[in-house]
């Protein structure tokens, strides 16, 4: 199998003399350091979504080999690619695509079956947030960041605020509350931000995306919504628990 386009341009980077390497190193470690917080910046290979490398369940493979439900061309590019085996960060470069375009092929895989494995919750967290399928509250939750009752408390505080006219927004309240830090919300919608641009190691390839789509298939909203039933079922018992545990 021939090497992708990111592993050719790594092996060249790990190829530059010991001097040219650190000083990069240096300069990338003090740019990085200004906007992510040490969450992002130490985590390990299997906590990084760019470089997760997604492996096709049998429902994928056949819908790869077949094309049966005719979804947009996209979507077979990037199950072809995650049928070799490539990270996230190479079907990116090797496609031409944002890593926004990725993270919703990545989502509508995820929610269609396509997948072998479970994917881990960070990375489904920060697929979801930079496909906009999570809003900044529903990311942490998922990430495993914050309680869903912490999330209605902050609810409830901006109702409030908002009822006395004074508007603030949820992000910026969950930091005021002490259940996030700022420098994690500025970190994840800085992340956001950066994954709508377009890196391209091919100057000549022209990119043809047609990503936009907010879903493909009917499935996609019922795994959605029974995704968010979930939630809410997780909810409710935690509420039945805790009447149960304060009985009289």
């Amino acid at each position: 199998m021939s090497k992708s386009l990111f592993i050719e341009f790594m092996e060249k980077m790990l190829g530059f003399p010991l001097w040219i390497k650190q000083t990069i190193f240096l300069n990338l470690s003090k740019d990085l350091n200004t906007y992510l917080s040490n969450e992002f910046l130490d985590v390990g290979e299997g906590e990084l979504f760019h470089i997760y490398k997604p492996e096709l369940s049998e429902l994928g493979q056949t819908e790869l080999l077949t094309k049966e439900s005719n979804f947009d061309e996209s979507i077979y590019s990037f199950l072809n690619c995650c049928s070799k085996g490539m990270s996230l960060i190479e079907i990116a470069i090797e496609n031409n695509f944002t890593m926004e375009e990725v993270s919703k092929a990545f989502t509508f895989c995820k929610t269609s079956g396509f997948f072998s494995k479970d994917v881990p919750n960070l990375i489904a967290a920060i697929a979801g947030f930079i496909a906009s399928k999570y809003r900044t509250g529903e990311y942490f939750i998922r990430a495993g960041k914050m309680t869903i009752e912490q999330l209605d408390e902050v609810l409830n505080k901006q109702q409030e605020m908002n009822e006395a006219g004074k508007h603030i927004f949820i992000a910026e309240l969950m930091v005021q509350m002490g259940f996030v830090r700022e420098m994690d919300v500025k970190s994840i919608i800085f992340m956001k931000e950066e994954a709508g641009k377009r890196f391209s190691l091919n100057p000549n390839e022209v990119p043809n995306m047609t990503l936009e789509k907010e879903s493909y298939d009917i499935r996609v909203e019922n795994t959605r919504l029974k995704e968010e039933n979930e939630i809410l079922r997780q909810k409710i018992d935690a509420l039945l628990t805790f009447i149960k545990d304060h009985k009289s």
